[in-house]
């Protein structure tokens, strides 16, 4: 007969949930990289398609 100690129940549950809240800590971690990253890629392309702005020269020139 084969008797089950409780306190080595409570260890396989608790070594469970805590890799699986790791695993989820991983995935959030993994997501927020992947959301910045690509946010910084469209921040990037949209500010570098700008239109070039006119020197101050020009500006200085137009108001004398």
């Amino acid at each position: 007969m084969v008797v089950t100690n409780g306190a080595a129940r409570t260890g396989l549950t608790t070594r469970s949930r805590a890799q699986d809240e790791m695993g989820w800590l991983l995935a959030v971690a993994a997501a927020f990289l992947l959301v910045h990253v690509v946010a910084w890629n469209i921040c990037g392309r949209a500010s570098g398609s700008e239109p070039a702005k006119s020197s101050p020269e020009t500006i200085c020139l137009s108001c004398d």
